[in-house]
């Protein structure tokens, strides 16, 4: 069983493709451990798109510092789930991250079409590894 059939809205996430991946190239479905540490790689990289991309806004400066923060929280939680797996500490390190990213948003200070675009995919996929990560803990 998929850990992500209980997510309706999971077919169209990274963590969905990422499952799919690893179970092709393991011929398994793949352990929680391996979809969160692949999600969590995906979404460093992309949110330091929206910190070059939104440098020179008037809260340029904001930005850089929650997406620093956010990045700083998604390497604490690729280390929690290296070193101990899915556990509770997991899911709560990464919903403070998504709750972070989603408060930048609904504060206005990222500017660009894309940056809003592309916080919002990563706050969605946070959001989806979050419910995965719960119940397996």
């Amino acid at each position: 069983m998929s850990i992500f059939s209980s997510i309706a809205s999971a077919a169209h996430t990274f963590a969905a493709w990422a499952e799919k991946e690893l179970t092709a190239l393991s011929g398994k479905a793949p352990a929680i451990e391996q979809v969160t540490a692949s999600v969590l790689k995906y979404a460093g990289p992309a949110l330091q798109t929206v910190v070059t991309a939104e440098a020179g806004a008037p809260a340029g400066a904001i930005v850089g510092k929650v997406i620093a923060d956010a990045q700083a929280g998604l390497t604490a939680a690729s280390g929690l789930v290296y070193d101990f797996g899915a556990t509770p500490s997991v899911g709560s390190v990464v919903a403070s991250v998504q709750t972070n990213l989603a408060s930048l948003l609904s504060a206005g200070h990222v500017t660009n079409a894309n940056s809003v675009a592309t916080v919002t995919k990563v706050v969605n996929e946070l959001g989806a590894l979050t419910a995965a990560v719960t119940p397996a803990a």
